[in-house]
């Protein structure tokens, strides 16, 4: 857990806690139910934050989920050169899985700093494009085709929005929708 100042190892077992720390992760192998706002079934599995390293949800609650459910919407987080080659290079592999779909989540905050100018608009906007584009082409690179789902925050225009949405068609999207699943829940997110 931490090493000395003279560069010695300390265990859990040192400190007198492997026990205790045993005591609680024993639970932790299994995922848990849990149920969205609109009362969706969601199966939470190493997490909040265990994806850390990998920016995947576990593979066991996957096959859980595909066991239990007609569709699974699995986390492969921290972009495409990240969690999604490990999701498809790693999970997948694991699993004997390949995904139906593949949706890249954008946002018009996101691009305009990508682009160099939090504040800015249609030109920043412009600008970041470039980052999403290389994650469509990871995603192209990798087999799939890719939906974008534009977030949707209140004060994003809808200039903009449909700025991103045409930029993502642009850049070799497969489609590409606002999602206003924040503020309209479910409804918000059909497109």
């Amino acid at each position: 857990v931490a090493t000395t100042f003279d560069g010695a190892p300390v265990t859990a077992e040192d400190l007198e806690v492997a026990g205790a720390m045993a005591v609680l992760l024993r639970d932790t192998l299994k995922p848990n139910l849990v149920q969205t706002l609109e009362g969706q079934p969601a199966i939470v599995h190493a997490g909040p934050f265990a994806n850390i390293a990998h920016g995947n949800s576990s593979l066991v609650g996957d096959l859980v989920g595909l066991k239990l459910a007609d569709y699974v919407v699995t986390e492969g987080g921290f972009a495409s050169d990240l969690g999604f080659e490990k999701f498809v290079h790693i999970v997948c592999r694991a699993g004997g899985l390949s995904p139906s779909a593949v949706v890249l989540v954008a946002t018009t905050q996101a691009l305009k700093r990508h682009g160099g100018d939090p504040d800015g608009g249609l030109e920043a906007l412009e600008r970041g494009a470039e980052n999403l584009a290389a994650h469509l082409r990871i995603v192209k690179e990798l087999g799939f085709d890719a939906v974008v789902a534009v977030n949707r925050f209140p004060a994003d225009s809808e200039v903009e929005l449909e700025a991103v949405v045409a930029l993502s068609l642009e850049h070799g999207a497969f489609g590409a929708a606002v999602n206003d699943g924040y503020e309209r829940g479910g409804a918000g997110a059909s497109a």
